[in-house]
Formats: structure tokens, sequence, C-alpha cells
């Protein structure tokens, strides 16, 4: 058997065989239809050919996209982990094919050196590597540098020019400090991704290090950059002493650095001046002209300050850090109500406290409302706000005008900005439109790899779209990553109740149990239970209507279980309350498989219905992955 079977359509032969030359050439053999012997059962002879090889090349051309035997194949070799796409003509991918990398290889003409062949030959090594090692299926590829694997769509372009900004170093005396040299990276980071041509890793990935000295090769893998940025705060009264350096990963080469010794409230002028350097060291552009300066958010340096308090407790997410952070932002709204980004931090607050804290629902709302309104008014024209805006209509189901925002918002972002790609992909996924939103899953993790709530994402979107073994292969990748598992652990639960894996569903439930945050009270004793049909609903009954079980992560499991051990009634009531009721900000969680049961009742009807899905389907015509019209009154959710 070969190491690499092509899958092409027959008309693009022409097309493809200089590619399987250059892939012999490196030594692999390479099998395509060429090749099937006169009178052997051609589907026999495929199956057996993809279910020994190492890796599947697909070759994606306008011809091969109509083609179903590409796509079955294609969809054979992602459920197997091993798909390495490939395109060529700019064809359109299926949308079931865009959450995984496809290397474009238009320009290559033939040359083993171009960049777009290298990209393929990393690929394909590190999958044959993989199966030669004996590695089994589930879509990862090893990293080579000794700290687990990676699924293939997170390959990089090598010659890209990315950067990471890694938090800078608190040298302050007071280690209370440590919010502003956090602060300082976050905001440089913002910088960054205006600029053109640049890619800029996200913070939650890049923070991943803060406090080690990883070797830069390392990061610079990791985080799929061939820059750091990185650096030191001194704060002390007024002044401030700020150093940073840019730094190439292969080599520790220093292209720039410059230390700073100020005022504090020249701050963002510093912020202007380490942009500008470290475009002209990279030889790019300024995304708003080499001489522009930022426009400073506030000009109290006392805002400035307590708005970076807020928002480092912002970014612990705890429910405690959550309440004290809002009470924070809104003494810097006090100081000055035209602050826009902590109007931002304080809609931000208030939304993650819906999923996150005890406030009251009608306190959050409310809340994220004001802060809307007032973004809205301060900075119509900034893609942010549109950002805020698409979520502030999601929140009110206003979903045509959502959609419109969104993706004003995603053509308005920077480039490398993570915030605009997933709102548009949040959106396609809130409105069933799965398969959609993958792509723009991808692009989101490719921008922020080490993020647990990007992978979470990620695992949701491949689950929901049919590929569930894709799924646990970036769970797998994930439980290096630092962070909450609470969400991502039960995710992985229920795609092994689905598949009927119970030593799986074993282990994953005394995992749930032990990375749970938000534990359903009544279900304490989970791992002894969950099994057992009669007691399982009987609980569920009671904690169901307890009131310290209403909260969004308790009533989706709650109503999770229930469908599993066949209480609709009970998973009917309790996907309301999530849903509705609690307003639950990622309420597209309704479209898991492990839901399917649910999903072709009247009552799950009447949940979509008054989510206003229905109104916005039949209103944009786009029905997406669940649910079809029957004629001009009526509908079903087929799935």
């Amino acid at each position: 058997m070969a190491d690499i079977f092509v899958s092409y359509a027959r008309r693009d032969s022409a097309l493809v065989a200089p590619l399987v030359a250059a892939l012999e050439s490196e030594g692999w053999s390479v099998w395509w239809d060429p090749e099937i012997v006169p009178g052997q059962a051609f589907d026999d002879r495929i199956s057996e050919e993809i279910e020994q090889a190492g890796a599947v090349v697909v070759v994606w051309t306008p011809t091969s996209v109509a083609s179903r035997w590409v796509r079955g194949e294609a969809r054979e070799a992602a459920d197997r982990g091993i798909l390495v796409p490939v395109r060529f003509e700019n064809a359109r991918l299926p949308i079931d094919a865009r959450a995984v990398h496809t290397i474009d290889l238009d320009d290559w003409r033939q040359a083993r050196e171009s960049s777009q062949f290298k990209s393929l030959l990393r690929a394909l090594g590190a999958l044959l590597a993989r199966a030669r090692k004996g590695g089994g299926e589930g879509g990862k590829v090893g990293r080579g540098d000794g700290r687990g694997d990676q699924p293939a769509l997170l390959d990089r372009d090598a010659d890209s020019v990315s950067i990471a900004v890694l938090p800078f170093v608190n040298m302050s005396s007071d280690p209370e400090q440590e919010y502003f040299s956090d602060g300082l990276s976050e905001e440089l980071i913002n910088q960054l991704v205006k600029i053109k041509r640049l890619r800029v890793t996200g913070r939650t990935s890049s923070f991943v290090f803060k406090g080690k000295t990883d070797d830069l090769r390392l990061i610079g893998s990791r985080l799929g950059v061939n820059h750091v940025l990185e650096g030191s705060v001194r704060k002390a009264g007024n002044r401030l002493r700020i150093t940073a350096q840019l730094i190439q990963c292969r080599d520790g080469f220093h292209l720039w650095s410059q230390s700073y010794d100020r005022q504090l409230d020249d701050v963002f002028a510093i912020q202007d001046e380490v942009s500008a350097a470290v475009a002209a060291a990279l030889g790019v552009t300024l995304g708003l002209g080499e001489a522009a300066a930022t426009v400073p958010p506030t000009t109290r340096v006392d805002a400035y300050d307590k708005y970076l308090r807020a928002r480092a407790l912002l970014h612990q997410q705890g429910p405690a850090e959550l309440r004290r952070a809002i009470q924070i932002f809104r003494e810097v709204l006090a100081l000055d109500p035209g602050f826009v980004p902590a109007w931002q931090g304080l809609y931000r607050a208030h939304q993650d406290g819906i999923t996150y804290a005890a406030e009251s629902l009608e306190e959050a709302l409310a809340g994220m409302a004001q802060a809307a309104e007032r973004v809205r008014t301060l900075a119509p024209g900034d893609w942010w706000s549109l950002v805020l805006c698409a979520n502030q209509l999601c929140a009110q189901r206003q979903w045509v005008q959502a959609e419109a925002t969104a993706e004003a918002a995603l053509a308005a972002a920077p480039v490398s900005e993570a915030e605009g790609i997933r709102s548009y992909g949040e959106f396609l996924h809130r409105v069933g439109r799965v398969k959609e939103a993958a792509s723009y899953v991808e692009r989101h993790l490719q921008a922020d790899p080490l993020s647990p709530l990007t992978s979470l994402s990620v695992q949701a979107v491949l689950d929901f779209s049919g590929h569930p073994a894709q799924a646990d292969a970036e769970y797998e990748r994930s439980k290096d990553l630092s962070g909450d598992r609470d969400a991502m652990e039960h995710l992985a639960l229920f795609r092994a109740l689905v598949r009927g894996d119970g030593e799986s569903v074993k282990d994953l439930v005394a995992r749930v149990m032990t990375y749970q945050s938000m534990p359903v009270v009544g279900l304490e004793d989970l791992p002894e239970i969950f099994d057992q049909r009669e007691t399982m609903l009987a609980r569920l009954r009671q904690a169901q209507a307890l009131s310290s079980n209403q909260n969004v992560a308790s009533q989706y499991r709650i109503a999770v279980w229930a469908c599993w051990h066949g209480d609709i009634t009970l998973c009917a009531a309790a996907l309301r309350r999530f849903a509705i009721d609690l307003a639950a900000p990622r309420a597209m969680a309704i479209w898991a498989p492990i839901l399917s049961g649910v999903r072709k009742t009247p009552a799950f009807k009447e949940i979509v219905r008054d989510l206003g899905l229905v109104d916005y389907w039949r209103a944009s015509g786009k029905w997406g992955d669940f649910a079809r019209p029957l004629g001009d009154e009526d509908f079903e959710v087929f799935r």
C-alpha cells in the first residue's frame, strides 16, 4: 500500500501528474487511480487504499468540487484525520471542507522550493511520521518539538510575517503593578493588528508564556509565528521606564530594541512609537500610514490606570472578579464618560456575567444595552463597535440586522483581529449555519491557537457539522492548554455518549467532575449514577427546579442528560430555560448532536420560533444545516 493516496477528478489528470511526480521525488509512494488493475472492483480498491494510506491529498478544482467521489473520499480522510487538501484554479471549496487548512498551489509552478509546496511537504511529513510511529486515527499531526501533537488545521505559512507580543515583565517594586505591564502588552497587540501584512497572535495564546523562559524557537513553533516582541515595564509614581525588543524566533537575533523613560501620560505615544518601530524593522506597512498616531482613548491618566485594573479582572472570569470589574469600569466611566474601551469592557463584563457570575439576568441585559448604546453613539464607525452591536443584536434576537452588522464588522476589522472573525463565526453557528461557521472558526484558531475558548468553538463546530473524529483530535490537542476546561470536558463527554464509547464515557465523567466550575446541584455523585436511568431522571427533575441551578450551564446539562435518558419533556423545558429564559450567550449549543432526540419535537420547534430563528430563516432564505421550510407557514427540523 502507498504512503499517500491522491484524490482528484479524472479530467484534472494533467494538472495532478506533476504534483504526484514531485511527491514521489521526495521518496514517498503515491497511489492515484490510473493504477487500478483492469477488472478490479473500483470501490473496494479505493476503500482499501484510503484505509491503509498515511495521508490523503485531495486536489480541489472547480471540476473535483462537483465530484461526489472526491467529496466522499475527502470526508473519509477527514474522519480518519489524514486529510491534506490542496487547491487549484481558485476553486470554491465545499462547505464541509472549509474547516481544514487548504494549501493553494496555483502559483507553485512545479517548483519544489516554493513556499506552497514546502507547506504541503511539512503537513505530509508530519502525518507520515505519525503513521510510521503507529499513531491511530484522530486527525493529529506531530509537532516534532516534544510537546505533543496539533491538528492539521493549525498549519501556518512559514514565509508570512508574523509576531506574538509576550507579556511584558513587571519590574516595579510593587508586584501589584503587574496589571499595568499586562495591560501595556495587550495594548501593543491591539496596535500591531492594525499593521498591514502582519499576522499577530491573540492575547490568550501569547499570555500562555507569561513568567516562562521557553526557548524562542519553541514559542514560535507553538504560536506559528516567526517573531516575538518582549520587554519590561517599571512604574514608579508618574514615571515609566519601558524597554522593548523585537526578536527573530529561528535564531534569537535582535532586530530592534529601545528603552523609553517617560511620564505616565506619555504611554499612548510610546505605544505608537513601538508599533512604528516594529513595522519598520519587519519591512511592513502601517495600516494608517507611517505618520499616523493613535488618538488616545482618554486624557485622564487615572481613568486609564483604573481601566487596566478592570480589564485584568475581566480576564480572570471568576464571579467575584467579574463583579469587581463591573464596579471599576463604572468608576472609570464616572471619570471619563467618553472612554469607549471602558464601555466595551463593561459590556463584556456583563455578558460574561450571564455565564460565569451570579448577577441577575435583568441587571446583565440592562448593562449590556446601556454599554452598547454608548459605544454606538461614541464610535459608530469603529469595527469593535460593530462587533459589539452585532453581539447585542443577537442577544435581542434581531438576526437579520445582526448578520449585516457582523458582516460589516468582519470587513472593517484588521486582518489579524480575532474578534471580528469570531463574531461572524458565532453568528453563523447560532442560526444553525454550522458548516459555514467552520472556516471562520478555523481562522480564529489560526489567530489564537492556545486559547481554550477558541479550541472549544472549534470542537463544537467540527462536532455539530458532522466531524466528531476531528473534534476529538482538537480536544486531545487542547489538553495542554491552560484555562477553564469545564465546557470542553462536557462537550467531549457528550460526543462519547453519542458514539456509545462506554470506557471513554466513564473516564470523561470523572474528568468532568474534576474540571467543572459550575456543578449541577443534586448530581454530585454523577460518576456512580450517570448510567442508571430511573435514578438519573428522578434527580434531574428535582435539580431542574432548584434555585441554585438556574444558570445556563446547569440547565443545559440537565437538558442533555434528560435527552440521553429519554425524558424529552424535561429536556425541552430545561433547554427553553437555557436558551430563552436565561438568554444564554452561547445558545448555539442547541445544535449539538446529542440533542437530536428533542429537535424533531413540537416543543423544540417552539423554542426556535421564540428565538426568532424561523423569522430569520424565512426572511433570509438561509435555512442552514438543521431546518427547512414546509410551504409558506410551516417548517421542519430534520437533524
